[in-house]
């Protein structure tokens, strides 16, 4: 009998301590998931001059075109994600550090299919396309991006996928007409109207006394970009206006997206800015952002 009670008793003090448990441990708590900086942020990380790159076909540039515009249009369209992941890239929804939501398509800086990250406002029209062309290569262009973005969140977001200098430097997107890269930027921009600020960083030169090279494109630029170059020098940022002389070779003319902007009648404004500069992204972003307009 004693040994049948002190059975029930330990089964007592099992099935206690098994509803303490159950009281006591708190649930885990699903991870937040990665804001939009964050995941720029490792992307650019990752990307290195050896690293693998290749252009896209004809057929998978312009399903992924067509699939980023059917997203601008209706952030929901489930055929359009498949088209996206079909081609390497990883999409969801993520906010910025301002708490606003964009849909995110980002590819694999491990794969040769290392085309780019995009991320287009969820809810929002565009107004602007703010471009970085040379991650990791061109340091910091990336927060100067982001916060352009936190200043005029109805923007896109374009970046490149790998390291400028990739595939002997076929992935030079601001040179070279068969990216992706290229293939976006002017499918969103003509589409849709849209001023592209593009954003480049130079390093020390002794035969430049600036902080900004601001161009227009090949030719006299657009007067939104004429307009923010006196915006920026308000600011008291020291700039040299590309199409009024000579800026140490930074003037941008050569650029692929320069020149087709300037075909179509677009503003486009190729923004080189000094190491210093950057580091300060709060300084410059909110004047950049004004290219987007009221």
């Amino acid at each position: 009998m004693i040994g049948v009670l002190v059975v029930l008793a330990i089964a007592a003090v099992a099935a206690l301590m098994t509803v303490l448990m159950t009281v006591v441990t708190p649930r885990a708590t699903p991870p937040d998931p990665p804001t939009l900086e964050q995941q720029v942020r490792d992307l650019t990380d990752r990307l290195s001059p050896r690293g693998p790159y290749r252009p896209p076909e004809p057929v998978e540039r312009d399903a992924v075109v067509g699939a980023v515009a059917a997203l601008v249009a209706s952030g929901s369209d489930g055929a359009a994600r498949g088209v996206l992941e079909g081609a390497g890239f990883t999409v969801g929804t993520a906010p910025n550090e301002e708490g606003a939501e964009f849909l995110v398509a980002r590819s694999d800086p491990a794969s040769e299919r290392s085309w780019g990250l995009i991320a287009l406002p969820l809810g929002r029209t565009p107004r602007l396309l703010v471009e970085v062309p040379h991650p990791n290569a061109d340091y910091d262009t990336e927060d100067v991006g982001l916060a352009v973005l936190s200043a005029v969140p109805d923007a896109v977001y374009l970046q490149a996928g790998a390291h400028r200098r990739a595939d002997d430097e076929r992935a030079d997107v601001a040179h070279q007409q068969d990216s992706l890269f290229h293939a976006v930027a002017v499918d969103l921009s003509t589409r849709l109207r849209l001023p592209q600020l593009q954003l480049h960083g130079f390093g020390a030169r002794d035969d430049l006394d600036a902080d900004i090279v601001l161009g227009g494109g090949p030719d006299d630029p657009a007067p939104a970009v004429r307009a923010l170059a006196d915006r920026l020098e308000e600011s008291g940022v020291q700039m040299c206006r590309a199409w009024a002389g000579s800026c140490s070779e930074l003037e941008g003319r050569t650029n692929v997206q320069g020149r087709a902007a300037a075909r179509a009648g677009l503003p486009f404004a190729h923004v080189e800015m000094s190491a210093e500069l950057r580091s300060r992204p709060e300084k410059v972003a909110p004047v950049l952002a004004t290219l987007a307009g009221s």
